[in-house]
């Protein structure tokens, strides 16, 4: 058995590898170091700022402490007015609620990006950072969710993906041992 420094490295290293699948048109995302401990994601996302404001993107940050998995990750707003939500507060940082070690990294990520859609499944009652903001968001059901954007499932896609085409010669008969061409997509 690995020490636990052995453990967090692994689950690092395995985090990062989840990531890649989730880059996409609605969240990009950049790390600090391979593997990383500390991202920046971007978030395509329409979210509202203020009541009667909304912003088509978003960036947080997102820490993982030296007790990574073990231990809940720092997520706050990077660089921009937060969002008016139940769960940030005023000063930019999310209320993630309970943590679950098990759980990767990627799938926390859709996790906040189903928070920053306003998905009413997400919103929880019994956690909230704003009061204003849960009092206006249910005072409002008919707003939410704010964006529908379809999120990637982590895992599912892969980072690249190619294309294996036959190529037919003369002197190919597309038997055993004929020629192929991969293209990057």
């Amino acid at each position: 058995m690995g020490t636990p420094d052995d453990v967090r490295m692994a689950r690092l290293a395995a985090d990062f590898e989840e990531m890649k699948t989730i880059r996409g048109p609605v969240i990009h995302w950049q790390g600090n170091d391979i593997p990383p401990t500390e991202y920046i994601i971007t978030f395509k996302i329409r979210c509202y700022v203020s009541p009667t404001t909304t912003r088509d993107e978003h960036r947080i940050r997102i820490i993982l402490s030296p007790q990574h998995p073990f231990e809940k990750p720092m997520v706050m707003m990077h660089e921009m007015t937060p969002i008016f939500h139940p769960h940030v507060w005023p000063d930019g940082k999310v209320c993630i609620g309970s943590w679950d070690f098990r759980e990767g990294l990627a799938s926390f990520v859709i996790k906040l990006a189903r928070i920053f859609q306003f998905d009413p499944q997400i919103v929880d009652p019994y956690s909230i950072a704003n009061y204003k903001a849960a009092d206006w968001f249910y005072a409002n059901p008919t707003l939410f969710p704010s964006d529908q954007a379809l999120l990637p499932t982590p895992g599912e896609q892969p980072s690249h993906t190619f294309v294996i085409k036959r190529v037919n010669t003369q002197q190919d008969s597309g038997g055993p041992g004929g020629r192929f061409r991969i293209r990057n997509r």
